[in-house]
């Protein structure tokens, strides 16, 4: 099976699920499962990027595999199905012919049925879909990013480290008002008044050359692209903190941007109708780009990330 042209699809047809390759449209669970009743799936988005060597590789594995066996064992599925990941990936590749950019999706789901407080059979689902570069800094004018009267919950009420899909109901609204309310995107603040995070990825400013973004403790789920910026900025001569974030923080600042594996980067060029000083994209922003697709496409080493996973986190 070769790869797609050019023209087509933005799929590949097949999946990976409960062991077997099959056509997309038979990896399914059934209507009475617990993933469907109840949401408990958890899931990890990977970029594969193509290599300036020729091929493609998935960008920043390891982190993204600790992530989902931390996921698997706070929503109480089988965390060993991380171990089958990475043979997986390879298989759909060389099964479809892959050599442009895509995103795997990898879902661990409760796939038996039962009520609310059965065990759960986990079910591990890969896809693979084509995926350029939604954002391109340089060629447009930067986000408008508003702030949500919706909140993050605390981890009292469900745990911010989980990526599971019942935890984007909630910011699926924030964004749908924020559309509404002509903005791009939007962030969503702690019951404390702080920021939080975006809807589907992480926020970032910068003051004075220093690279700041929430804590993982104001209710942010520990993002891959988020620990890489941390890791990396040092590197290229800025401090990187996590800190308090304030609105007043957010508007006063000279940049802001937004991160996370499907987005990869938005550069903001408006917070809650105050134009940022540092233009979009600022120099740090650039700069950060510029590294992570050097390093996402082999031509430079890639930088060792920390999640922070960390306890019932």
């Amino acid at each position: 099976m070769t790869g797609l042209p050019a023209d087509g699809p933005v799929v590949w047809p097949l999946a990976h699920h409960r062991g077997a390759l099959v056509p997309r449209d038979e990896a399914t669970l059934p209507v009475g499962s617990i993933a469907l009743r109840y949401g408990i799936s958890v899931f990890e988005g990977i970029r594969l990027y193509r290599q300036d060597r020729g091929g493609v590789a998935p960008w920043l594995l390891r982190p993204h595999l600790d992530r989902l066996r931390n996921s698997c064992r706070l929503m109480g599925l089988d965390e060993g199905c991380a171990a089958d990941v990475p043979a997986i990936i390879d298989e759909l590749v060389a099964a479809q012919g892959i050599d442009e950019d895509g995103y795997v999706r990898v879902a661990a789901s409760a796939a038996n049925s039962g009520g609310i407080d059965e065990a759960a059979v986990t079910a591990l689902t890969v896809t693979i879909t084509r995926a350029g570069r939604k954002r391109r800094p340089g060629d447009h004018e930067g986000m408008r990013l508003g702030i949500s009267a919706w909140q993050r919950p605390s981890d009292a009420v469900f745990p911010s480290a989980a990526k599971n899909i019942s935890a984007y109901a909630g910011p699926r609204l924030a964004l749908a008002q924020a559309r509404r309310d002509g903005y791009d995107s939007c962030v969503l603040r702690t019951a404390d008044g702080v920021i939080s995070e975006a809807p589907t990825a992480t926020a970032f400013l910068v003051e004075g050359g220093r690279v700041v973004t929430p804590r993982l403790s104001d209710h942010v789920l520990p993002g891959v692209t988020r620990a890489w910026v941390l890791a990396t900025a040092p590197s290229l001569g800025h401090e990187a903190v996590e800190d308090a974030v304030t609105e007043e923080r957010l508007t006063a600042a000279d940049e802001v941007f937004l991160c996370g594996t499907g987005l990869e980067f938005g550069p903001v060029r408006e917070v809650a109708g105050v134009r940022l000083s540092g233009g979009s994209p600022g120099p740090v922003t650039k700069a950060l780009v510029d590294a992570y697709f050097a390093q996402a496409r082999g031509a430079t080493a890639p930088t060792g990330v920390d999640l922070g996973l960390t306890g019932g986190r």
